[in-house]
């Protein structure tokens, strides 16, 4: 019995991607149904990007549904035993990551003192570098995740307030590109990306 709760709870789902069709407007998500819809097409099946992602969001909405009926028998000993396991990693590689930038206000201009992987700007590096915040960071460059990115920024401007006494503004934001592909690497054509979701603080009302 325990074995087929298992099996049956490790089916996967489509988590709220079944249910929020807002999250499918993610670059990464479009990119992803733009190239299956083309690897489709060129193997003789008829379709595009809209009406792939329309199909594929009815069929997620069907497993779900069925997914639930089979799991709704089990979840009670699940819950009990604590075998459940919600994580899903590895969906697609991430095309439209951000990367964090830390920068102080000195004599008019922003200055960096953080920027993610950065070997220059690393105020702090081995907390930014950890694997838990990489792993907020990548969440909070998606919108769903917004509120919970300007709380971080909140908590960073104070780290900042502490450790540069002299300062009096900090800007927060993030940098949000492209990967690029292996060809403009080849080219040194890297693609140029935007700057978004910039705060600022003024340092003295957090110290």
């Amino acid at each position: 019995m325990h074995i087929v709760a298992v099996v049956i709870l490790a089916l996967p789902d489509a988590g709220k991607l079944a249910n929020k069709p807002e999250r499918w407007n993610n670059p990464t998500v479009k990119a992803e149904f733009e190239a299956w819809a083309e690897r489709l097409d060129s193997m003789g099946w008829d379709t595009d990007a809209a009406t792939l992602r329309s199909d594929v969001f009815d069929a997620a909405q069907s497993w779900a549904s069925t997914l639930e009926f089979l799991q709704a028998p089990v979840k009670p000993y699940a819950d009990y035993v604590g075998v459940r396991q919600k994580w899903r990693m590895f969906v697609a590689p991430h095309r439209h990551p951000v990367k964090l930038h830390i920068e102080l206000e000195r004599d008019g201009k922003w200055v960096p003192i953080q920027v993610a992987r950065s070997d220059e700007y690393d105020w702090r590096g081995g907390q930014f570098d950890h694997a838990r915040m990489r792993s907020l960071l990548f969440r909070y460059g998606w919108k769903p995740y917004r509120r919970y990115y300007r709380a971080l920024a909140r908590w960073i401007a104070t780290r900042v307030a502490e450790d540069f006494p002299e300062a009096r503004r900090a800007r927060i934001q993030l940098y949000g590109f492209r990967t690029p592909t292996p060809q403009e690497v080849r080219d040194d054509a890297i693609p140029e990306g935007t700057f978004r979701e910039a705060l600022r603080f003024d340092l003295e009302s957090l110290r």
